[in-house]
């Protein structure tokens, strides 16, 4: 990728400096987080095979596919099968039922037309007609990969209490994903959702199919930098939640002025089913019930701290705190004005935890959170800002110019802005003081790589069709959003020869994943996400099981910067993992997080 006379002139002549740097304890002098959207590990890299000598765990190598993404010798492993709750109330323990005979039909949930920008509904997707098996299959036998308008796949469901029944904490069943997706849908609060029509099919089962030329720029990335096939996402469920932990290596919750209160009922959840559904909640969905209170036995709390309780497991939950474990907005817009709280309003309130920004403040370590679509500048020049404006005069034939403009902007801003993905925006230390000006567009970002002056410490999240989530973006988008940005590197040799690059996903989109999960307390953590570390001094071509999650860019920082943990209670206060030699992917003293330094070598560069 990068010229190696060039890079290796570029690092004789900062690596003393480096060293010397006495806020950074390793050559790593620039590290960039990039996240993007809703991608399992297995989902990407089921078929990848390392580099001889390396061992990876996914779909090819537990003979759950064959190379060509066919059924494997253990495909039965991962077959799916129809479950029921017991007692009629919400369970982890689920009562094993019949197989199904081949896949639901997958959806379209979440995609729309690019022409018109209307949503297609949760129907049938029509591409997947001569689906037939019953498990895990290739995306692209049905759907290229690719930039094109078209390629876009259903968006399977991928909130907290789901996550809990498909996985039930561990993944050591493997066969609930599609029975709890298609009896419990995207929750009752949800609008058009039905316990008769959950508008969810067999589309969590898909995988891109790397071995046979899928995704080929991240297979690139992989043998010629470090992988890790043991990170997951920190809380079960969406992208609220695990961009909050990615800020805090906590949780959000609702609180007042600091205190917390107890929510609106309605947006309290309830995962019991309801009268005479199999397993379709009373009280869920994004528009409505999203905080739970776990230091009780609440509905749906009480399955998951009965199994907690069996496996010896701390919930670490505040007394009487309700949280927030699915996707509400955040409580002040970019600008900083303000979202009024009320029963009908899914926003949450704002958040006083200690975060990530403002301890590299206090650690005087410069950072910039880079959100993509978050101002003016940003959507002015996206290419969704001309199919916004034609909206806004179909909406509004006689509005004036400054009224047009108006809207263009916030139609485009509901389309390329990720509010989730912007988390420190819900802090009023950050977005009412100073620390403001470090939250920036993508333009600032690219221009701070060409001009060679990034800050210590970047968080970068793409705009929404580059995002790489299923429905509105592929993964294809999001593989040359990567693609963009390591050019630009490419440019800048000085910049990159202290520099690491993380590549991750904020959460694994409720694909299917057959990897190990460990139980950390009651919120997580969830399935495996892709992780590459982008470096001169990232292992080359190295497979890592060393167990990660969000928490281990927090411990990273706070490693390589000299800071103390966040909290007594946010993940980065957790021990490095131990192992036994036979199996490097489960902790023996667990709860245990890594810092990710199993993925770099600093002694030498690649």
């Amino acid at each position: 990728m990068i010229d190696r006379r060039l890079l290796i002139a570029a690092a004789l002549s900062v690596m003393v400096s480096a060293h010397g740097d006495p806020q950074a304890r390793t050559p790593i002098r620039h590290l960039v987080v990039v996240i993007g959207e809703n991608v399992s590990f297995d989902a990407l890299y089921g078929t990848y095979s390392p580099a001889a000598g390396q061992h990876i765990d996914n779909l090819r190598s537990r003979g759950i596919v064959l190379e060509n993404g066919a059924p494997g010798p253990h495909y039965s492993d991962a077959a799916q099968h129809r479950y029921r709750n017991i007692n009629g109330r919400y369970s982890i323990d689920l009562r094993l039922d019949r197989a199904y005979g081949k896949l639901p039909a997958p959806s379209l949930v979440g995609t729309y037309d690019a022409a018109t920008l209307v949503w297609h509904g949760d129907v049938p997707d029509p591409r997947f007609a001569s689906l037939t098996t019953n498990g895990p299959y290739s995306l692209t036998r049905f759907a290229p990969f690719g930039l094109d308008a078209g390629v876009e796949t259903g968006d399977p469901v991928h909130r907290f209490f789901q996550m809990w029944q498909q996985t039930a904490g561990s993944n050591s069943d493997l066969r609930r994903y599609v029975w709890v997706a298609t009896t419990a849908g995207r929750g009752a609060d949800t609008p058009e959702v039905t316990a008769q029509n959950p508008g969810q099919g067999g589309e969590v089962m898909g995988f891109l199919n790397m071995a046979a030329g899928d995704a080929p720029y991240f297979r690139q990335l992989a043998d010629q930098y470090a992988l890790s096939d043991n990170y997951h996402q920190s809380i079960m469920g969406g992208t609220t939640a695990n961009f909050i932990a990615l800020a805090t290596g906590d949780v959000a919750r609702y609180e007042i002025a600091g205190q917390p209160m107890q929510p609106p009922a309605q947006q309290i959840e309830n995962p019991n089913p309801q009268k005479g559904s199999e397993n379709f909640y009373r009280q869920d969905g994004s528009h409505g019930g999203s905080y739970v209170r776990c230091d009780r036995d609440d509905p749906g709390a009480d399955a998951i701290r009965t199994v907690l309780k069996r496996r010896g497991i701390d919930p670490n939950c505040a007394g009487d705190t309700w949280y927030l474990v699915n996707n509400y907005d955040p409580p002040f817009l970019p600008d900083g004005m303000i979202v009024p709280l009320a029963p009908d309003a899914h926003v949450y309130p704002p958040q006083n935890l200690p975060e990530i920004g403002s301890a590299l403040t206090a650690g005087h370590v410069e950072w910039a959170w880079y959100t993509g679509g978050r101002d003016r500048e940003d959507l002015e020049d996206d290419h969704f800002y001309g199919k916004a404006a034609e909206l806004a005069k179909e909406r509004a034939p006689n509005a004036t110019e400054e009224q047009l403009r108006a809207q263009t902007l916030q139609i485009a801003l509901n389309l390329v802005y990720n509010n989730s993905g912007d988390p420190l925006v819900s802090f009023p230390r950050i977005i009412q003081g100073p620390d403001r000006a470090r939250l920036k567009n993508l333009k600032s970002f690219y221009a701070n790589v060409e001009q060679g002056d990034l800050p210590s410490v970047s968080f970068v999240v793409p705009k929404n069709v580059d995002s790489g989530h299923p429905g509105y973006s592929a993964t294809a988008r999001y593989e040359s959003f990567i693609r963009e940005i390591l050019a630009k590197f490419d440019k800048n040799p000085a910049l990159w020869s202290d520099t690491a690059i993380l590549i991750t996903t904020d959460e694994g989109g409720g694909s299917f994943d057959s990897g190990y999960i460990q139980t950390l307390d009651f919120f997580g953590d969830g399935t495996r996400i892709p992780f590459l570390v982008i470096s001169p001094y990232a292992r080359k071509g190295y497979v890592d099981h060393v167990y990660q999650d969000h928490a281990s860019i927090l411990k990273f920082i706070e490693y390589n910067w000299n800071l103390p943990p966040l909290s007594s209670r946010s993940r980065d206060r957790l021990p490095n993992p131990v192992t036994h030699a036979d199996d490097p992917y489960r902790p023996i003293n667990g709860p245990a997080i890594g810092d990710l330094t199993s993925l770099f070598d600093f002694t030498h560069t690649n």
